[in-house]
């Protein structure tokens, strides 16, 4: 089964934009339905259209202008590690706007709020990830509100 993170976000792009800066981020491959790829790693990203809106942005407190979703292949284990420091790379890069990053659609793992990333204390899975352990090092990590659980 593969893993997956979505990220919402108050970023004030336009898909374009944001498919632009996240394929940047990530050194990934933009495909002509605007999806992204990288060994071991698919993307998409755009712009919600009013309406759209997910509800989980709400329950964190800011508006839903943004989704970027990453899957990560079932099969390429080894390169899980750096995959996953580029996605919270491409997370870091879309601040200061408000987000947070869901682990499978409710497990809040990361949080931007006024422009200060916070991790997750409970999530030391990424503690074994040196490239994510230093990224995560960096910024606060403390108890995130878990509306979604």
């Amino acid at each position: 089964m593969a893993t997956e993170y979505t990220y919402y976000s108050a970023v004030d792009l336009d898909t374009e934009s944001l498919r632009s800066r996240v394929a940047a981020v990530l050194g990934a491959t933009l495909s002509q339905d605007g999806s992204m790829f990288r060994d071991g790693l698919w993307v998409s990203a755009h712009r919600v259209e009013p309406g759209g809106e997910a509800t989980a942005p709400r329950l964190f407190g800011f508006p839903h202008r943004a989704t970027v979703s990453f899957r990560f292949s079932s099969t390429r284990h080894d390169l899980e590690d750096h995959n996953t420091a580029l996605m919270v790379g491409t997370v870091l890069s879309l601040a200061p706007a408000d987000g947070v990053l869901l682990f499978n659609g409710e497990e809040a793992v990361v949080r931007i709020v006024e422009g200060e990333a916070i991790f997750a204390a409970a999530w030391g899975d990424w503690d074994d990830m040196p490239e994510v352990a230093a990224l995560r090092r960096a910024h606060r990590v403390t108890p995130l509100p878990q509306p979604l659980l």
